[in-house]
């Protein structure tokens, strides 16, 4: 006897929201579902929505819902708090009919099956992001929702807009969540991810050729998610390469720069 299935998968940022119309280049994003027997990985379309959106934060988890849509995810969003012991703030992820996912109707005839989803992820150094994530399918169920984890921070190199020229004595480099969603300074109404949860370093190499100088990098006082560190002769840099830790998920970033001159 053969049964259909419905799966939906959503793309959730590590300690963050769902990869939606902030994450870098989502309209790449690709999704795909390999089953025994099967040729071939069948697309899974993963594409926003008209008004679309990446979730609402929230500090209520709900279930036992009767739309699927309306359960939260299981993987929280938590806010370092300062102080030794201090238990962080806790919100939930929730998506509506409007969230950003992918959905793909299979039928099988196996009492059950294991699937594999795979996601490939853009991101701005030009190479994806691959992740694997198996789903047990049975003929007692018709609908699944998967949510895949996605490990990581988003670096975007700062380009100043015409016709402001970059400021010749400051680094700069965007450290963003994978979802896109911005780190800020306490005290703001949606500081969800605060600049204190974060350690931001670049490796500066010049052009003479000599031992790269290294240094921590602050957020700007004026622009979220923009970290930004003192040069001696910023015209004089060759390359440089920016890391990024949160500390609270272990997320790690990278982008490498080149300069022009």
């Amino acid at each position: 006897m053969s049964t259909t299935a419905t799966i939906t998968v959503y793309l959730q940022a590590l300690g963050g929201k769902f990869l939606g119309p902030n994450a870098y280049n989502h309209e790449r994003i690709e999704l795909s579902l390999a089953l025994p027997g099967e040729p071939r990985p069948q697309p899974i379309p993963y594409r926003l929505k008209p008004n679309g959106n990446d979730g609402g934060i929230g500090p209520d988890f709900l279930y036992r819902l009767p739309s699927v849509e309306a359960l939260s995810s299981f993987l929280p969003i938590l806010t370092p708090q300062p102080g030794v012991g201090a238990n962080p703030t806790v919100h939930y992820l929730t998506p509506n009919n409007l969230t950003i996912s992918g959905s793909v109707t299979v039928s099988f005839s196996s009492p059950t099956v294991l699937g594999t989803i795979r996601a490939n992820i853009p991101r701005p150094q030009g190479d994806d992001l691959v992740l694997t994530q198996n789903v047990a399918l049975d003929q007692l169920h018709a609908d699944y929702r998967v949510i895949m984890v996605v490990p990581g921070l988003l670096l975007e190199e700062y380009k100043a807009l015409p016709p402001t020229p970059p400021e010749p004595d400051l680094i700069s480099v965007y450290v963003k969540m994978m979802c896109g969603c911005p780190v800020k300074s306490p005290g703001a109404t949606d500081a969800f991810w605060v600049k204190e949860d974060f350690l931001v370093s670049a490796e500066v190499f010049d052009k003479n050729g000599g031992a790269p100088q290294r240094l921590g990098l602050t957020l700007s006082d004026t622009t979220p998610s923009l970290f930004q560190a003192a040069v001696n002769n910023r015209a004089n840099i060759k390359h440089v390469n920016f890391t990024a830790l949160q500390k609270s998920t272990g997320n790690i970033g990278y982008l490498s720069v080149d300069y022009p001159g």
